[in-house]
C-alpha cells in the first residue's frame, strides 16, 4: 500500500465528498464540483493542493451554474483506482467508505474527514428549543456506511454525536444519512481538532461561535434569563 501525506488525505476526502473519478474507454479524469459563489477559494485551495501532491495542473470551470474542477491524468486515476482501492463511477456515492489505511492515522483520519465537511458539510444555526440560535455542523452522505463510520470516529474523539437521521433528497429521490454535530462546544472542539480548509465555511464557523457561542437565552415562565457560558 502506497504511503499517503496528510495533504493527500485531504484531497481524498474532498474527493469521496463532492468529487468523482472516471476511466472508461481510454478517458481518466478525476473532478470536483461546487457552487459557484460559496466555493471559489475553496477550488484554489485544492488546485494548489493537488499541483503539490499530484504534480498536475487542474482546470476550473463554470459548467451548468456551477464549479468544476478536472484533472485528466491516467496516473493519477490508476493510483486512486487500483493502488487505494477508491469506489468510482456509477453508485460511488452510496457505496464510498473510509478505507482502513486512513482510519489507522488520526492524522489522516482528521485530514480526510476535513475534506469531506469542507464539500459534502454545512455549518448553520438553528432553532433549538429554549436556544434561539443554536450553532451546528452536519454531514450529508448517501452512504450508510460512511454516515456510520463518521459517528464512531467523531465519538471516540469525544464530540457529541446526534442520532443519524435519514432523509430522502428531493432531486435524486434517493436516501441520504446526515450526522448532526449540536452546539457550541463541538463546533469549538471541531476548530481546534479538525477544522476547515473551505474559507466560506471558516469563516461562518468562527462568526457562529464568536457570536452565539458565548451566550444563550431561554424562557422560564414567561421571563427571559440570559445565561453567559464561558468560552
Amino acid at each position: 500500500m502506497r504511503n499517503i501525506s496528510k495533504d493527500f488525505a485531504e484531497l481524498i476526502g474532498a474527493l469521496m465528498g463532492d468529487g468523482y473519478i472516471y476511466r472508461k474507454n481510454g478517458k481518466y479524469q478525476i473532478g470536483f464540483v461546487g457552487n459557484i459563489v460559496n466555493d471559489k477559494g475553496y477550488f484554489e485551495y485544492l488546485r494548489s493542493l493537488i499541483k503539490k501532491e499530484w504534480g498536475k495542473d487542474a482546470k476550473i470551470k463554470i459548467r451548468a451554474g456551477g464549479l468544476r474542477m478536472v484533472i485528466d491524468s491516467k496516473e493519477i486515476c490508476r493510483i486512486l483506482i487500483d493502488e487505494l482501492n477508491l469506489p468510482h463511477g456509477e453508485g460511488k456515492c452510496e457505496r464510498v467508505f473510509i478505507p482502513d489505511f486512513i482510519l489507522k492515522e488520526w492524522d489522516l483520519t482528521s485530514k480526510m474527514i476535513r475534506g469531506l465537511i469542507d464539500t459534502d458539510g454545512s455549518v448553520f444555526v438553528a432553532k433549538k428549543p429554549g436556544i434561539e440560535k443554536y450553532p451546528s455542523i452536519e454531514f450529508t452522505t448517501t452512504s450508510k456506511i460512511l454516515a456510520e463510520q463518521m459517528k464512531v470516529i467523531l465519538e471516540n474523539k469525544s464530540f457529541r454525536v446526534a442520532k443519524i437521521w435519514q432523509v430522502t433528497s428531493k432531486l435524486a429521490k434517493r436516501k441520504c444519512y446526515r450526522v448532526p454535530l449540536n452546539g457550541k462546544e463541538n463546533l469549538r472542539k471541531w476548530l481546534e481538532l479538525i477544522g476547515f480548509s473551505n474559507p466560506w465555511k471558516l469563516e461562518r464557523a468562527e462568526s457562529y461561535l464568536k457570536e452565539y457561542g458565548r451566550g444563550r437565552t431561554r424562557t422560564c415562565g414567561g421571563m427571559v434569563f440570559s445565561h453567559l457560558l464561558s468560552p
